[in-house]
């Protein structure tokens, strides 16, 4: 039974390693580009409940472009 369980984990492990590398990278990578982002919402729709975590990132990283104010609110800090 221990050989069985440990020959279950030497196939399951690298398997585990390869999903979390792949998910970590595109996830990564989505932060830095709104189209790959767009692309994988596309093709894997529960990709959007990531989209609080990746504004923070983006925002953790300076990446939000912030809208400057019109001219005409100066006053507005």
């Amino acid at each position: 039974m221990g050989g069985l369980i440990r020959f279950l984990g030497d196939i399951l492990k690298p398997l585990l390693t390869l999903l979390v590398t792949v998910v970590g990278l595109a996830f990564a990578v989505s932060v830095f580009s709104p189209a790959v982002d767009n692309a994988i919402e596309t093709r894997l729709p529960v990709w959007t409940r990531l989209d609080p975590a990746q504004d923070r990132v983006r925002a953790w990283l300076g990446l939000e472009v912030e809208d400057e104010p019109a001219w005409w609110q100066f006053w507005r800090d």
